[in-house]
Order: structure tokens, then sequence, then C-alpha cells
């Protein structure tokens, strides 16, 4: 059996079990979402990107050479 996570934006009256699951002994979980959760699930992640002008690249002997 697998592992299921699964969010639930708004919840029934009662919660369904998968067939596989059924007759086994399981652990259920159920927490309320802060606000700030949900709007995070279904924003787009934010990268941080770094302008630079040049990248300097340095040949195998300059980056090995002994000083």
């Amino acid at each position: 059996m697998q592992t299921v996570r699964q969010v639930i934006l708004d919840a029934p009256e009662f919660v369904p079990i998968p067939l596989e699951f059924q007759h086994h002994a399981i652990e259920l979980t159920i927490k309320p979402l802060a606000d700030a959760v949900l709007a995070s699930v279904s924003e787009e992640p934010v990268f941080l990107i770094a302008d630079v002008d040049h990248i300097e690249m340095p040949s195998r002997e300059e980056r090995n050479a002994r000083r």
C-alpha cells in the first residue's frame, strides 16, 4: 500500500477511505489548513534569479595553478 496525502479544499460531511485501506490499521490525521497555506497551494513559486553582466569561467589550468 502506498501512502496517500490529499488536500480537500471543501471538506464533505464524510471522508471516503480507499478500498485498499479499508479493514486495515491506519492513521488518519485531520487538521485545518490556514488561509496562507491555501493561498500558497494555488500560487506559482517565486524564484530569485541573479542578474549578471558577465560570467567568468577560468580554464582548467587557471583553476589548478599553484600560487
